[in-house]
């Protein structure tokens, strides 16, 4: 799943729960539960993560989700900050990629660790097909968090 959604997600689970005790590990738990739902991906990941693009889109990426807690920071509901945490902890798990990224990027082989292994695993039906569920995704985040940010 998308950076952008994964911190949706936490920002949701933040403000709808709003007991750090619970939200905080809901939060982490959503990043591999949302993994886990069809979404967006491609069978050529390493060939594409040496693109312009990719690197453009992972730019993208962060831009969007330091957009999420700028808002919250903007408007404050309550439990924004507990929101703006559960939104970096829900999309932090995917910074663990960073190995590959710097790895391939550099010319060189990469070898899945643990972690990546998990995560490879629980990825069961990630292809470009999968954009429909994450626009959904997204629009469904945004329809419950938006009555939270007025």
């Amino acid at each position: 799943m998308t950076a952008t959604n994964h911190a949706l997600t936490g920002a949701v689970i933040g403000l709808v729960i709003g007991q750090p005790l619970i939200a905080v590990p809901a939060a982490v738990v959503s990043h591999f539960a949302c993994d886990a739902l069809p979404h967006y991906g491609r069978a050529d990941s390493e060939k594409a993560i040496k693109t312009n693009g990719f690197r453009n889109y992972l730019i993208a990426e962060a831009a969007l989700c330091f957009l999420i807690v700028l808002v919250l920071t903007l408007i404050k509901p309550e439990h924004w900050l507990l929101a703006a945490v559960c939104a970096f902890l829900a999309a932090s798990p995917d910074f663990l990629w960073i190995n590959k990224y710097v790895t391939i990027r550099s010319g060189h082989s990469w070898r899945p660790n643990a972690f990546s292994r998990f995560a490879i695993g629980i990825q069961w039906f990630q292809k470009p097909m999968g954009a429909v569920f994450e626009i959904a995704w997204f629009t469904a985040a945004i329809i419950i968090l938006v009555p939270f940010l007025r």
